[in-house]
């Protein structure tokens, strides 16, 4: 593996997050990440790809990796990620571990939105090899628009604004991206 990079962002909502986490969830979820993109690692390795650079940023973990040949190879690292949580989430619930297996379902489940950067969007854009982009992106706009809706109704119903923020970033980040299609091409 190259380098890992931690940027300043991680660090300050990292700070932000412990400082309001009264439930200790934070441990929970980091755990839960840690797995998520030791699928993805895992996979790549195993696909023939290579990792080439770990960035740690305020939106999440981002990879830069040497992919393997063929769509379904990157298809199947994409996908790798919310396999190993939903594992976890087995193992955790068999040991009794109710809080991280709820928060790595959580995760893996926000990961397989249809919507790039996340997996799920990642995933569909290999799948259908660059195809179908405006059923793609009629798929990315109701899953960002719903990530923000459940962001509006947990601010209002006192659920604080952690997920408006991060469906804000995530819709901010999927409209930066010009196509997905130049995303998927090798």
């Amino acid at each position: 593996m190259g380098r890992v990079n931690v940027r300043d962002g991680f660090w300050v909502l990292l700070a932000a997050l412990w400082c309001v986490d009264e439930d200790n969830l934070i441990p929970l979820f980091l755990t839960a990440a840690l797995v998520h993109e030791a699928g993805h690692a895992a996979a790549l390795y195993l696909a023939g790809g290579r990792l080439r650079q770990l960035t740690l940023t305020a939106c999440g973990a981002v990879m830069q990796a040497a992919l393997p040949c063929g769509r379904f190879a990157c298809a199947a690292v994409s996908l790798a990620g919310p396999a190993a949580g939903f594992a976890l989430t087995i193992a955790a619930r068999a040991c009794g571990g109710w809080r991280l297996a709820g928060a790595s379902a959580l995760l893996s489940l926000f990961n397989l939105l249809p919507l790039p950067p996340l997996d799920g969007g990642m995933a569909l854009a290999y799948l259908s090899d660059g195809g179908f982009p405006r059923v793609r992106g009629v798929l990315a706009a109701l899953s960002g628009a719903a990530l923000l809706l459940c962001g509006l109704l947990c601010l209002r119903n006192d659920g604080g604004c952690w997920v408006l923020l991060t469906g804000t970033a995530i819709c901010i980040s999927a409209l930066r991206m010009k196509k997905c299609s130049e995303i998927c091409v090798f």
